[in-house]
């Protein structure tokens, strides 16, 4: 194995464990006991799939597919205002 496929295994890994941490954590704070925790858990829930939609926009464009890779990172920016929108409500209580 080169260095470069080394790399490559550590990145996917990496970004697995961070998927992962996240589902689990939605999870966890999603069927707890607790409803104020709901808005938090969706809050994540959105960074998943903020990460994931981000992640392939990049790939497409390292790929050549710039019309698939503007339609990605403009559904990114569109999650990324959720989040924000989300993060706001939760922090200031509206």
């Amino acid at each position: 194995m080169n260095k470069q496929t080394i790399k490559n295994n550590r990145s996917k890994i990496m970004w697995s464990f961070i998927n992962v941490a996240l589902i689990a954590s939605y999870i966890v704070l999603m069927f707890d006991s607790n409803t104020h925790n709901n808005l938090l858990a969706t809050c994540l829930f959105t960074s998943y799939w903020f990460i994931r939609i981000l992640r392939y926009g990049l790939n497409e464009r390292a790929e050549g597919n710039q019309k698939r890779a503007l339609y990605h990172l403009g559904l990114a920016i569109i999650v990324g205002m959720a989040i924000v929108v989300v993060g706001v409500i939760y922090l200031f209580g509206l």
